[in-house]
């Protein structure tokens, strides 16, 4: 794996070519310890970290057999594996960390590098995730969220959840503008979190599995109401929730129900609106590309798939440099419903 294919790998954070060198940015940049190493003359330690909202993103390689002791903390510790053999070793447990599996460790932890072990380690504080439980289910968390330490990656709540990381990580390394890089990176980031409490076995898990009453019809509609006015902001669960008044969870049912459709799919039915708007404004000087990111897409190849599915619209010949032709073209026909 070369410097340039690493996760996050326009946010450098660390190099290292000697042990005692790595020891100290080990110890300063993540409080952990090397407690056994096989000796190398020369090493190829890289870490690349990337600040979310309230979370934090590393991705390490370090070349040569190491064990890390990372002590208990305020956040859990999710990692994802990219290459390589690893496994965490947390209270009398050993987890594998592999292609099919992730661990999720919040107490103190030791990690076994692999020769060629290259992860991405995902670092949520644990209050943020209790938030998220109480937005989802509407139910007090009267005592700490705690996790099973194995995730495994072969369901489809866990597919999903990678799906949305891979999201985050395209738009953390695609050099976006400021503006919509942070819209995208906070509803990306929550769908995250959203996602690791419905793909893992915790101590909740009962709340999310069982039957929740549907909201009610005025519910929907403040919600709805909500996004129409927002849509050029970052949504949040959270945010769903206190504009409805009702738990996410039975928010999204009584969408379903209703509408046919979920609140996100309906927030992206407004937004690709919106972007119909902005094409067809002739004061506009935007781009395709341009107003794909102001509508909160940094995927143009999807926006033209969504855009074009959605809206009936015809497809672009370039999306990067050229400027919209669409202005001269006659309107679209009649917008489908979000459920098309």
């Amino acid at each position: 794996m070369t410097e340039c294919d690493m996760p996050l790998s326009g946010h450098p954070n660390f190099r290292a070519e000697r042990l005692d060198r790595l020891s100290e940015l080990l110890h300063e940049r993540l409080s952990a310890k090397i407690s056994k190493v096989l000796k190398k003359p020369f090493i190829d330690a890289k870490g690349n970290r990337c600040d979310l909202p309230t979370s934090v993103l590393w991705s390490c390689s370090y070349s040569v057999p190491l064990r890390l002791k990372f002590p208990e903390g305020q956040h859990l510790r999710v990692q994802f594996w990219r290459r390589g053999l690893g496994a965490t070793q947390t209270q009398k447990e050993v987890i594998a960390v592999h292609q099919g599996q992730s661990c999720i460790s919040f107490a103190e932890a030791e990690v076994d590098f692999g020769d060629d072990l290259a992860q991405l380690a995902w670092r949520i504080p644990l209050e943020i995730l209790e938030r998220k439980l109480v937005a989802l289910t509407g139910c007090s968390v009267t005592r700490r969220l705690e996790f099973d330490p194995v995730l495994p990656l072969i369901t489809p709540q866990s597919r999903t959840m990678l799906q949305i990381l891979d999201s985050l990580l395209g738009v953390v390394d695609a050099g976006l503008p400021a503006a919509p890089a942070k819209s995208m990176r906070v509803e990306l980031e929550s769908a995250l979190a959203v996602s690791l409490l419905c793909a893992s076995r915790h101590n909740y898990r009962d709340l999310l599995d069982r039957n929740c009453p549907a909201a009610a019809p005025w519910q929907v509609r403040r919600a709805e109401s909500f996004i129409e006015t927002n849509w050029d902001k970052p949504i949040t669960l959270e945010d769903i929730v206190a504009a409805s008044g009702a738990s996410a969870r039975s928010v999204f049912r009584a969408f379903r129900r209703s509408r046919g459709y979920t609140p996100l799919q309906f927030r992206k039915h407004i937004r690709l609106l919106h972007a119909k708007q902005l094409l067809h404004d002739n004061s506009s000087a935007l781009s395709v590309t341009e107003v794909a990111l102001v509508c909160g897409f940094s995927d143009l190849s999807r926006f033209s798939k969504d855009f074009s599915r959605a809206l009936a619209c015809p497809r672009r010949r370039s999306y990067a440099s050229q400027r919209t032709d669409w202005r001269s073209r006659p309107r679209s026909p009649q917008v489908e419903s979000p459920k098309a």
